[in-house]
């Protein structure tokens, strides 16, 4: 080995195990994030440290002849190895971060050892029989297998890098970016010291280890600024882990009750002085390995507890200290609350998504039922839980892949004896699922805001519908189109309306949006009105929908342009079973005609039922006696026959 090669490279290999004596000095002087991929990060530090005080060592001996040539090339066997290492090492801790499935990761680990126990094979025969990569010479020089092991290495690389792109959305996009341009950077280094025989690599590796701690596994991305806590990023990636191993254990979760009343009353200071000594407190209580925060004032706690018995007298000791005071630099006892519920997993959640499901409502619930109290998720009703967020993700995919179905129930007229309208009715066939009642999934999409892309979807259904069966020189008049409260809450939704009919060029007379009568909401609200006084004063007729189930009242009627009134099909079954219900019937029938309100009876089964209707006022009849909701090219053949 040359004297300025051997400068060089011991320049480089100092450099390399300073920024490894600091990095290990960081990791061990800040909180231990509790995470096996940080674990896979620190031995990565650390073999680089080993692998560069190796080939220093080497350096030294054999430049002070203590070593000769196969004694030197002896110890660059294990600096080679340490190299392998490093890279096997490295491409585990991708696999870990990323994410990946338990099934995958346990093949990468044994491919991972094959080509670990073949590189070590070449690595420490090599100063033997110099089949592998050897000094000689003032320079590095392949033998007859050294295409061999710089293939294996290439094929690690290739690897980790394949991890990464085919699992890049399990994290940000900055963060892929950084892991990938670390394998580039590795890659450049290796091959500028194979080519001039510096030692380049480890100093590589030791700057891929200050980039991974400073934009991935630096402490402040993992530690909550309040209360010095782990943060929900952390606990995600503690939570997967945790699950990977398919291990029991159990999570306490507590949500502080009111704390807004807190902030506002003593001050939000205060209020983060009260979080911090809550934090502080749960990490103080023996039987509790970490707590993390979730949320502004809600915290989650994994005990080492496996019997639910211990879980809850273990959550009676933490509720025992809210029933003293907590105090504060401004304020003295002060009295908080809290809800507490136990988790117990794999029992309650088998993955990280499902807890995070479980735990959203469970908490919810437990501060409705039983607030301040403590609550065993496993005797809440989860499965209806996870049955409305499998329901929720059917419609969230039928929306993305327009795989709703929308059926048309024919309206007939008594006075012209035609199909002169039709309702829209959505339908949801999953292919996991399969048929989904309306009853079903219109609610849950109310609940989380998928009924504004669900109305806009069906909207434009009807329009094209409308447009391509050329309606307009057909019987029917218009097609009545629901329309949740959820949508004429949205400011300016007139606008959206408008915008759709106009896209498929429908006169608005063709169209007629429905209110479901579920909730009065005259003066409820500005935005709700102004969205219904522009959608009537565009040419849209109005209809009220179930009239009659549960909040009928005049002002309701009288205040609303509705131009047509449909009577619940219970207030109709109802009318034929009891006389009284009977009469009723009639005298509303009376009152809405004699408003020149238009009448639709709803649920209309029997001959019976259609003639009586006829005969009381009743002017448009709806139901299975017509027609039940049919698709749209069976609506066109319904149509053109006279019931």
């Amino acid at each position: 080995m040359g004297l300025e090669m051997f400068e060089f490279s011991l320049i480089f290999n100092l450099t390399t195990i300073v920024n490894c004596t600091l990095m290990m000095l960081w990791y061990f002087h800040q909180k231990k994030i509790p995470l096996k991929s940080y674990i896979f990060f620190l031995r990565f530090n650390i073999y680089i440290f080993m692998a560069a005080a190796t080939n220093t060592l080497a350096g030294i001996l054999f430049k002070t002849g203590a070593v000769d040539e196969v004694g030197y090339n002896i110890i660059m066997a294990f600096y080679s190895f340490m190299i392998s290492f490093i890279l096997v090492v490295y491409t585990a801790f991708i696999c870990e971060y990323m994410n990946m499935y338990d099934k995958d990761k346990l093949t990468i680990k044994y491919f991972l050892y094959f080509i670990l126990l073949c590189t070590t094979s070449i690595e420490f025969t090599t100063p033997f029989n110099k089949i592998g990569y050897y000094f000689y010479e003032d320079g590095y020089t392949a033998g007859k297998l050294g295409a061999l092991y710089f293939m294996l290495s290439v094929v690690l690389v290739v690897t980790a890098s394949a991890v990464i792109i085919l699992k890049r959305k399990n994290i940000p996009a900055f963060k892929a970016f950084i892991l990938l341009s670390s394998i580039v950077f590795s890659v450049v280094m290796m091959m500028l010291q194979l080519k001039y025989s510096v030692s380049l690599l480890c100093f590589g590796f030791s700057i891929v280890c200050l980039s991974l701690y400073n934009y991935i596994f630096n402490p402040a991305l993992y530690i909550d600024n309040l209360t010095n806590l782990f943060n929900k990023e952390c606990m995600r990636g503690y939570f997967e882990y945790r699950f990977g191993r398919n291990k029991q254990f159990a999570i306490i979760m507590l949500a502080m009750d009111d704390f807004k009343y807190i902030n506002k009353t003593y001050g939000v200071d205060t209020g983060d002085n009260l979080l911090r000594q809550v934090g502080h407190y749960l990490k103080s209580v023996d039987g509790i390995d970490v707590v993390f925060t979730y949320g502004s004032d809600k915290f989650v706690a994994v005990c080492n507890k496996k019997n639910i018995d211990d879980i809850k007298n273990l959550s009676e000791v933490i509720l025992g200290r809210f029933r003293h005071p907590w105090y504060s630099e401004s304020y003295s006892g002060i009295m908080m609350s809290t809800s507490i519920c136990c988790f117990e997993c794999p029992k309650d959640a088998s993955n990280y998504s499902s807890l995070i499901e479980s735990m959203d409502y469970a908490i919810s619930m437990a501060k409705k039922t039983n607030k301040g109290g403590i609550s065993i998720a496993h005797d809440m009703d989860l499965t209806k839980m996870r049955s409305e967020k499998e329901i929720e993700k059917a419609v969230r995919l039928a929306i993305d892949r327009d795989e709703l179905l929308v059926y048309y129930q024919p309206i007939f007229s008594v006075e012209k004896n035609v199909y002169n309208s039709a309702e829209a009715l959505v339908r949801l066939n999953d292919e996991k699922l399969g048929w989904i009642s309306p009853e079903e999934f219109i609610p849950i999409a109310e609940k989380n805001g998928l009924i504004i892309a669900l109305g806009d979807t069906v909207l434009r259904s009807v329009c094209k519908f409308i447009r391509d069966n050329r309606l307009s020189e057909s019987s029917v008049e218009y097609i009545e189109v629901n329309m949740s409260p959820v949508q004429l809450q949205q400011p300016e939704y007139y606008k959206k309306v408008i915008e759709i009919l106009e896209e498929y060029n429908v006169d608005p007379s063709q169209i007629n949006i429905e209110i479901t009568e579920t909730a009065n909401m005259v003066g409820s609200s500005d935005i709700i009105n102004e969205n219904i006084k522009k959608i009537v004063d565009y040419g849209i007729t109005l209809s009220l929908d179930d009239y009659g189930s549960g909040y009928s009242n005049l002002d309701y009627i009288n205040h609303m342009p509705f131009h047509i009134i449909k009577i619940d099909k219970f207030i109709i079954w109802d009318a034929f079973q009891n006389n009284k219900a009977g009469i009723t019937l009639e005298y509303t029938i009376k009152m809405l005609n004699a408003l020149q309100y238009m009448i639709v009876a709803e649920g209309v089964e029997t001959k019976e039922q259609k003639e009586h209707l006829a005969n009381i006022g009743c002017q448009y009849m709806q139901g299975w006696y017509y027609s039940k909701a049919v698709s749209g090219d069976e609506f066109m053949k319904v149509i053109n026959k006279v019931a």
